[in-house]
């Protein structure tokens, strides 16, 4: 059962650090989408 214990703790080490990753991942590609539209939206805002 130790085994069982050990490997449980294990995988769920694994899970958090998965998700982490992900929310990175996520977190970056959305900073980039919103980055990328107020450039957009910058360059076609009118020269005064």
């Amino acid at each position: 059962m130790n085994d069982y214990n050990d490997s449980k703790k294990a995988r769920r080490v694994t899970a958090v650090i998965y998700l982490l990753i992900m929310a990175v991942v996520m977190g970056g590609t959305y900073l980039s989408e919103q980055k990328k539209a107020a450039a957009k939206v910058a360059q076609n805002l009118p020269v005064r």
